[in-house]
């Protein structure tokens, strides 16, 4: 996958035209080359070194075909470094590592890291790849409870991604050939803009399965004359906030992309205001935004972040919008962290190909807590896959959802999966049975079933009642788990007396399944109700 920031290119004279291409003739390749490569161009970069005689240019040359992800060819480059008698610089150490991981040789990526290291002893984040790399099947065990295909109704020779959903249509951003004219990018890549398509579906009454229909153009109606895409929709669809290119210019003609709000009016989208945080001085690749239009996450390159891309988010309250805050190190690194995904049960999830994963961009959860974020959790295989994987939805049940990824054809071609997984869902129906016993040392002929006992629910990490209940005569109870959390239930007796009882979710949906709970009443402590 590339995250690009589009430069649109101003015209010039004929007369500038030819001065120019005089002036490049007397540079030589070397030269228009690590012109080409600080302007962040490295496709040209590539081509005129690739020209050039002088061993000078493959270290510039492995940096080229590292951030244009053709790894294959960085490697080699390295190797014939290597081959000279020179040494890899510790930088290039990392990115030979780096991309080892992402063509799946993970054994030369461990070597590669270790060998960074020795100049960088206490990089934990190394080390945690490292770890990783090497406990590679933590990230598998989960695979036999997913389903992964290519959605071939969205895949064209261009890029498709940021897929989001829209009552029965999906809605996706892709730079197949359009109606518009040609961007160059700072990759030195040309073709059409980024344009949104959707494509819509039927169930069909007998296999019960999805048809889908051709790509189209959607919401045309915004009339944004470049980029435009991912989007992100709120108050039941009928709102959205996307990514466009801005309507301003930096002193060198450069443009760069901003946040735009947009309503449903008679079947029209139409643009209602800009971010106020928009500037032409950095880029924003991917947005979320919860349902009621409050919050923003959002990666961008600004200034003053961890890495390259980082997580912000901003919080609309009084009519205004906060400016960008930083979540901190525990989400952002020195690498990029991009398309974030809120859903609605509490959990965040991002790519980053700074935290610890299986190569490339990998997708992680955070759940958001009342005090900040859990540890990000790498959500596995087959989801993630050596290469980039990034852009993740989620239907309302969390069952079934969309990712793209590069991980086909070499990793030059962003494409959209569609995923099933028979993880538990929320929310659900949780069945209980309520027991007690008199002392600690009491056998089981001495559990009973207790009924008529006040049950609360309370989200442990955001310290939070949930919800009350009572147990019936015969012990049983119910609750509704809203979301995926850390629970516990208070267990109140007649006298007031409180009881804390741990609760453990299953991890995969059940059926039938009933939680059992016995409180030893000598135990019970003088505990404030919450």
């Amino acid at each position: 996958m590339k995250v690009v920031v589009f430069i649109l290119t101003l015209g010039m004279s004929a007369a500038g035209f030819a001065q120019q291409t005089i002036f490049s003739v007397m540079k030589g390749p070397k030269v228009l080359g690590d012109e080409a490569f600080a302007e962040r161009d490295y496709r040209n970069a590539v081509t005129f070194y690739e020209t050039s005689n002088n061993p000078e240019v493959l270290g510039n040359l492995a940096q080229c075909f590292y951030f244009l992800k053709d790894y294959r060819r960085c490697v080699d480059t390295m190797d014939a470094i290597v081959k000279r008698g020179q040494t890899l610089k510790s930088y290039e150490l990392l990115n030979y590592a780096e991309a080892q991981s992402a063509m799946g040789n993970y054994s030369v990526a461990i070597n590669y890291y270790k060998r960074y290291l020795e100049g960088d002893p206490d990089n934990e984040l190394i080390l945690k790849k490292i770890w990783a790399l090497s406990n590679i099947n933590f990230l598998h065990e989960d695979s036999a409870h997913y389903s992964v295909k290519l959605l071939k109704e969205a895949h064209s020779l261009a890029s498709e991604m940021g897929p989001a959903l829209l009552s029965n249509g999906l809605v996706f951003t892709s730079n197949r050939k359009g109606t518009r004219p040609a961007e160059i990018a700072t990759d030195g890549a040309a073709g059409s803009f980024y344009e949104l398509y959707i494509i819509e579906w039927k169930v069909d009454s007998v296999t019960k399965t999805k048809i889908y229909s051709k790509p189209s153009r959607f919401a045309k109606s915004l009339g944004m004359t470049y980029n435009v895409g991912p989007v992100a929709f709120y108050n039941s669809r009928k709102k959205m906030v996307f990514v466009a290119s801005s309507q301003q210019r930096a002193d060198d003609g450069s443009q760069s992309l901003g946040l735009y709000f947009a309503e449903l009016h008679n079947s029209r989208w139409k643009i209602t205001t800009a971010w106020p945080y928009n500037s032409p001085g950095y880029s924003v690749t991917g947005v979320t935004i919860n349902e009621d239009g409050t919050q923003l996450y959002f990666s961008s390159n600004m200034k003053g972040g961890a890495g390259g891309k980082d997580i912000y988010t901003s919080v609309l309250k009084d009519g205004r919008w906060s400016k960008p805050a930083n979540p901190g190190e525990l989400i952002n690194t020195k690498g990029d962290e991009v398309f974030p995904y809120l859903h609605r049960n509490g959990t965040l999830y991002f790519s980053s190909d700074g935290l610890p994963g299986i190569g490339g961009l990998d997708i992680f959860r955070t759940t958001i807590k009342a005090n900040g974020y859990s540890e990000p959790e790498n959500v596995g295989y087959p989801i993630n896959s050596h290469g980039d994987d990034f852009s993740l939805t989620f239907d309302s049940l969390a069952t079934h959802g969309y990712f793209s990824s590069n991980r086909s054809n070499g990793g030059f071609d962003d494409d959209i999966y569609e995923f099933d997984m028979d993880f538990q869902t929320y929310p659900f129906q949780m069945a209980g049975l309520l027991k007690y016993k008199e002392h600690t040392w009491s056998d089981t002929l001495d559990i009973h079933t207790w009924g008529n006992m006040k049950l609360t629910l309370i989200d442990t990490w955001q310290n939070t009642e949930i919800q009350q209940t009572t147990s019936r005569p015969d012990g049983t109870f119910t609750f509704t788990i809203p979301y995926f959390s850390r629970y516990h239930i208070i267990v109140t007796d007649e006298s007031g007396r409180a009881h804390k009882a741990s609760l453990e979710l299953e991890k995969y949906r059940t059926e039938g399944h009933q939680y059992e709970i016995v409180v030893v009443k000598e135990m019970f402590a003088e505990l404030k109700e919450p």
